[in-house]
């Protein structure tokens, strides 16, 4: 446990950090800074700024969780997928730019090609997915502040959001981006420091290679049929849809220097990888060394808790003070970058699209300030409703996310595609996933979850296909009609 005192001080500076930041050096004000950064970012810092982003609080929990559960199987498909969902998307940012290179977000391109209706779909899953990823970035982060040091819940929630919204509101995308690259070295330099030491108190390499099974021994197959199926599956098609359902990553495509966008994700994707590598080791000496995790082996404490208490355990308490602003590093990563995505969502896809097509840039610039704003009150009212979870928000925008993975890469290398094939492929496998998914969760049910990640990937790709097909070369019946 943190001292109340220690707590409110560490969120104090950090914000304090994290608003400066964000005013240093800034440039001229106006509505592409806001959206796009002018689109000016450079291959290392949009590296930094993709890992970052890609970076959420519980993700520093999972990898050393893994490791501790399923050794290196549960390590690998956690892993893999996370880095190989940031080498796809490596292929998809220059292509957007090459086929909308002035555009600001993926659901305005689906506008430039097809009916109201196909983008309504497009822009409801992508606005959802901000709203609930700010609202998780909330809950996890007040419970988890409110388990390190006893500050209230609800108090951790608006303490938080108002940090991340109040240096989103200056320059939007390009205060994000600045940030996230102090962010991405506060979690470097904080892993840097805790783990070595930790494995060092722990029992060293040794410790570790005994725990390469998973704590029961049980897991010694790199490629064990059982973690494939209960979970690879699974997070594989989550994860590799993560991105490409997801304004975040859209809008830095958009903010990329033109021919940056590629080398800027491939090295993004390294750099992000060194997280739960290094992570991991805190699980995998866990697994080996019952001594070093003691509250997990004795059932006080859940798995997913298993890298903190490694390090409660064996280092003095400044470890843990490390950890929590490595936490809040993870947690403003996401939460910053999801209000910027939405706000440029609701400035671009509602505002000017619907309210006020000839709005100017000044209007549109309050717009977006005034959309991050509501955004995150939106947030703030979510992670305040008793007993929301944050499984329940994952399993909502979870299947969003997933239902636009294959339509999107489809349609990217695709000219004929009728309307119609993408409108319905979202929305069926919306309609099938949901319930499914939703109920083989809460049942336990990894046969129904399976299933339903297969179905929404088979049934978003089919009917988009099909439609492709009936059209042919014939551009009348493709074309779209409003």
């Amino acid at each position: 446990m943190i001292s109340q005192l220690a707590a409110y001080a560490i969120l104090f500076t950090f914000g304090a950090t994290m608003f400066t930041t964000s005013t240093v050096s800034r440039r001229s004000k106006g509505l592409e800074l806001f959206l796009v950064a002018e689109r000016s970012v450079g291959t290392w810092t949009g590296a930094m700024s993709v890992a970052s982003t890609w970076i959420w609080a519980p993700a520093l929990f999972l990898a050393a969780q893994k490791a501790y559960q399923q050794g290196l199987p549960g390590l690998m498909w956690f892993t893999v997928p996370n880095v190989g969902c940031l080498v796809l998307f490596a292929f998809l940012a220059p292509r957007i730019r090459e086929v909308f290179p002035k555009g600001y977000t993926l659901p305005q391109y689906i506008a430039s090609r097809f009916d109201a209706k196909t983008h309504i779909i497009y822009l409801f899953s992508f606005l959802s997915l901000q709203v609930c990823s700010m609202a998780v970035q909330l809950i996890a982060g007040a419970a988890l502040l409110n388990a390190m040091s006893g500050i209230p819940y609800h108090t951790g929630v608006i303490v938080l959001a108002v940090m991340f919204t109040s240096y989103s509101l200056i320059d939007g995308l390009r205060s994000s981006i600045r940030t996230d690259l102090l962010q991405m070295i506060i979690i470097g330099g904080g892993m840097a420091v805790l783990v070595p030491l930790a494995v060092s108190e722990g029992g060293g390499m040794a410790a570790i290679q005994a725990g390469f099974s998973g704590f029961n021994g049980e897991y010694g197959n790199l490629f064990d049929p059982y973690v494939a199926y209960s979970f690879g599956i699974t997070v594989t098609i989550g994860l590799m849809s993560g991105p490409v359902g997801d304004q975040q990553h859209w809008q830095r495509a958009f903010a990329f220097q033109k021919g940056k966008a590629f080398r800027g994700y491939l090295l993004g994707a390294l750099i992000f990888a060194a997280v739960p590598l290094t992570m991991s080791l805190l699980g995998f000496m866990a697994a080996g060394n019952p001594d070093a995790a003691p509250g997990v082996y004795a059932g006080n404490l859940s798995a997913q808790q298993v890298g903190p208490e490694v390090i409660r355990t064996l280092l003095p308490e400044w470890g843990m003070i490390v950890f929590m602003i490595m936490i809040l590093g993870g947690l403003a990563s996401t939460g910053d970058s999801a209000l910027c995505a939405g706000g440029s969502l609701v400035t671009v896809d509602i505002f000017r699209r619907y309210i006020r097509p000839e709005a100017s840039d000044a209007v549109m610039l309050r717009a977006a300030r005034i959309s991050v704003l509501g955004i995150s009150l939106i947030a703030v009212g979510i992670s305040l409703i008793p007993g929301i979870t944050i499984l329940s928000l994952f399993l909502f925008y979870g299947t969003l996310r997933s239902s636009t993975l294959m339509p999107t890469l489809f349609i990217l290398f695709r000219k004929n595609v009728p309307a119609w094939g993408v409108f319905w492929g979202v929305a069926s496998a919306i309609a099938f996933g949901l319930p499914v998914y939703l109920f083989g969760a809460l049942t336990g049910n990894t046969d129904l979850k399976v299933g339903a990640n297969m179905g929404i990937v088979l049934i978003s790709l089919a009917l988009p296909v099909i439609a492709a097909l009936t059209c042919g070369e014939n551009k009348a019946k493709c074309a779209k009609t409003e």
